[in-house]
């Protein structure tokens, strides 16, 4: 399987974008990017392999049945998981079912319905996810 994460545009502190290769198109809320500093940037664009994370039986992880993107660049424990704001990301991309923008806030939708989704659509297989950031006019 081959996903696809458009990047749309930043707002708030946020990077927005589309996530393609499901059965329905999710969206996606990121850190701006910071120089790709760990925890506090969005990931750089490339294509990355996506492997389960913390989907084995008693596991002890924080964000489990998730996917983690291998070979950030400098980075580790890059994951595709549940969250609405920037508060949540912690350098990782959040999925949600829709976006809303404000003057003050950036946000994804329904994250969980989200997640969800992607565990029933990929469950605990590997991915490849091709992230594009849209050229600035």
């Amino acid at each position: 399987m081959h996903l696809t994460l458009n990047r749309l545009t930043e707002s708030n502190g946020a990077s927005l974008g589309v996530l393609k290769g499901l059965s329905r198109t999710l969206y996606t809320l990121e850190e701006a990017w910071r120089e790709n500093k760990p925890k506090v940037s969005c990931v750089p664009a490339g294509t990355y392999r996506c492997i389960p994370h913390g989907w084995e039986t008693g596991t002890k992880v924080s964000k489990p049945r998730t996917w983690e993107l291998v070979g950030v660049s400098g980075r580790s424990a890059v994951l595709i998981h549940v969250g609405n704001t920037t508060k949540d990301t912690e350098g990782c991309i959040l999925a949600g079912m829709g976006l809303m923008v404000t003057q003050l806030l950036s946000s994804v939708s329904d994250s969980r319905i989200a997640i969800e989704l992607m565990r029933r659509e990929i469950g605990q297989n590997e991915f490849m996810l091709t992230i594009v950031d849209t050229p600035k006019i």
